[in-house]
């Protein structure tokens, strides 16, 4: 007798036992003080997972283009720093339980070791070919890591009385007692698959109060499930390897916090929130520079256009000098021929007249004067 291709979930107890069960998909978790619904897990017999609502990422119009291009982002990078988180190995889907709380191992005061690891009802399920040493292995590396020491019993033909999880847990409960009696530091797993049904099973885990309070929470718990529901539909491990991986990886995990999902959302929309003001800010300190630098700009050209116009009015000011003390040279003081008047100025190689008795007086280049009789003022 060996395992089918699929696998699948629900949770539960006196001990609080939690369940994985599957009956062509769908899960519950049922609890002597709560209970709630997963989404459906569903497996095919081929062994791939085929079913189940798992979380996962999951001008103006540039600014917009690059806010929405953030977000994607961001998400896709909050969703890998989850997965790399959450497994070693880089490979475990996300919708594997997360450990969201720290756990200590229990004390080796309250856990009395049992000699006996396991039973298989069927007895081929755990062959001699090397399996027994792999399933061992995991419960041991469990037992290690969490100080809580793991019995996996593999239910064979009477499993078909057990038909719902309520009376497995009531059978989980009555077996724990039979085996470690008052001892509350261990944990008892039933996995039962349905005879002559492959892909249908129930597994319960169900630990000492020492146990459950200290390591075996309901998460906790939840983390074990999901771990052997996921190596149950891999078909290249062996049923004893399949047991090692999912004990191992599960001790890995539920021994080490990680972020909630509701965390890395937060951490994820608070970075969206200011990567997008960063943008936002950026884009109206742009905007300020560009106006500042276009009112700078026009303030220039004023001021230059204003200083060219100073420039030339300099320009048309010294160039009027220059006239006029070129015409300054030019003028001479002569005195009148008529009556004697002195310091009268006349510019050369013109005739001009004297200021008192109005005679006509000529200056050549030289400076010599002549009167110019019948042309007085």
């Amino acid at each position: 007798m060996g395992r089918g291709g699929g696998g699948g979930g629900s949770h539960h107890s006196s001990h609080h036992s939690s369940s994985h069960s599957h009956s062509g998909g769908g899960s519950s978790y049922h609890s002597s003080r709560s209970s709630y619904s997963h989404s459906s897990r569903s497996y095919g017999s081929s062994g791939g997972y085929s079913g189940g609502s798992h979380r996962s990422g999951g001008g103006c119009g540039s600014v917009f283009g690059s806010i929405i291009a953030i977000i994607i982002i961001i998400s896709f990078i909050g969703l890998f720093i989850a997965a790399l988180e959450g497994s070693a190995n880089g490979n475990i889907p996300l919708f594997i339980e997360r450990s969201t709380v720290n756990r200590e191992p229990l004390p080796d005061s309250k856990c009395t070791p049992y000699e006996e690891w396991y039973q298989d009802d069927w007895g081929d399920w755990i062959d001699d070919y090397g399996e027994e040493n792999s399933l061992i292995h995991g419960l041991r590396y469990f037992y290690e890591k969490t100080g809580v020491q793991p019995y996996l019993w593999i239910m064979g033909e009477e499993g078909k009385d057990f038909k719902y999880e309520e009376s497995l847990e009531e059978l989980s409960d009555i077996k724990y007692k039979e085996l470690f009696g008052d001892d509350e530091g261990h944990l008892i797993v039933i996995f039962r698959e349905y005879p002559n049904a492959s892909s249908n099973y129930i597994c319960t885990a169900t630990p000492g109060y020492d146990a459950e309070v200290q390591v075996m929470d309901k998460q906790a718990r939840e983390i074990l499930l999901d771990y052997i529901d996921y190596y149950y539909t891999d078909n290249n491990l062996t049923e004893g390897q399949f047991f090692d991986q999912a004990f191992c990886q599960a001790a890995n995990r539920m021994m080490k916090k990680q972020l909630s999902w509701k965390q890395i959302g937060v951490i994820v929309a608070v970075a969206i929130i200011l990567v997008i003001g960063i943008i936002i800010t950026a884009k109206i300190v742009k905007s300020r520079k560009v106006a500042v630098a276009k009112q700078k700009a026009a303030q220039a050209r004023a001021e230059a256009t204003q200083a060219q116009a100073v420039a030339t009015q300099k320009q048309v000011d010294f160039n009027r000098k220059q006239y006029e003390d070129q015409l300054e040279t030019q003028n001479v003081a002569v005195t009148c021929p008529n009556c004697g008047a002195t310091n009268i100025k006349i510019r050369k190689h013109t005739v001009g007249h004297c200021d008192f008795c109005g005679s006509a007086i000529r200056v050549d280049g030289s400076g010599n004067v002549t009167v110019r009789p019948g042309e007085q003022k």
